[in-house]
C-alpha cells in the first residue's frame, strides 16, 4: 500500500469525520446560540424602551387651528400638540380668560378612541411654583379661544387625516391643518 492510499483511507474512517464535526459543531453551536441571543436581546431592547412610541395614531403631532365654526382663525396662529395622552394648547394671540396667576400655557388630558375625542382635564402651567393648576370651579379658565367652551369636553373627530383634523361638538366645529 502506498502512502496515498494510507492517507485517504485514515481520512475516510468514522473516526476522523465524528472527530471533525466534533471540533465544528461547538463552534457553530456557539456561534448559532450568540447569534439567538443577541437577536433576543435586541427584541427585548426594542420592545421594552419604546414605550413612549406614539400611540394615537395620526391624531399625534402638531396641529394649527384653521376655522372655528366657520370662521377663518388661521391668523391667531392656535396650535394643538398631541403625545401620548397629553395635550399642549398654545396660541401666539390667545390667551385664557382666567383670574388664576400662571406662568406657562395650558395642557390637556384626553381620550381618543375611533371617532371620539375627549379632553377630560385641563391644567394651567406655573412653571414658576413648578406645579400646574387644574381647571376647576375653583380655578375657572375660559378656553373658547381656543376652541374649548367647557371641561371635559366631548368631540367627534369628523375627518382625520395625515393632514387635516375635522372635530365637531354640538354646533361648534373646530378645522386643523397638521403642521
Amino acid at each position: 500500500m502506498n502512502l496515498t492510499a494510507i492517507v485517504l483511507k485514515h481520512f475516510s474512517t468514522n473516526a476522523f469525520v465524528k472527530t471533525a464535526l466534533h471540533r465544528l459543531l461547538p463552534t457553530s453551536t456557539r456561534f448559532l446560540r450568540g447569534g439567538i441571543m443577541l437577536i433576543f436581546t435586541t427584541l427585548f431592547f426594542i420592545m421594552s424602551g419604546c414605550d413612549k412610541l406614539p400611540r394615537n395614531g395620526k391624531l399625534d403631532g402638531h396641529w394649527q387651528l384653521m376655522e372655528r365654526d366657520g370662521v377663518s382663525v388661521k391668523a391667531e396662529r392656535t396650535y394643538w400638540s398631541f403625545q401620548l395622552d397629553l395635550m399642549q394648547l398654545k396660541s401666539y394671540t390667545q390667551t385664557p380668560i382666567t383670574a388664576v396667576k400662571y406662568s406657562g400655557g395650558v395642557v390637556a388630558r384626553f381620550e381618543h378612541r375611533g371617532d371620539s375625542l375627549v379632553l377630560t382635564k385641563g391644567y394651567l402651567m406655573n412653571r414658576d411654583h413648578q406645579q400646574d393648576i387644574l381647571i376647576d370651579a375653583a380655578h375657572p379658565a375660559d378656553l373658547s379661544g381656543f376652541g374649548i367652551t367647557t371641561l371635559p369636553m366631548g368631540y367627534r373627530v369628523a375627518l382625520l387625516t395625515d393632514e387635516e383634523m375635522i372635530l365637531t361638538s354640538g354646533q361648534h366645529r373646530l378645522v386643523f391643518r397638521k403642521f
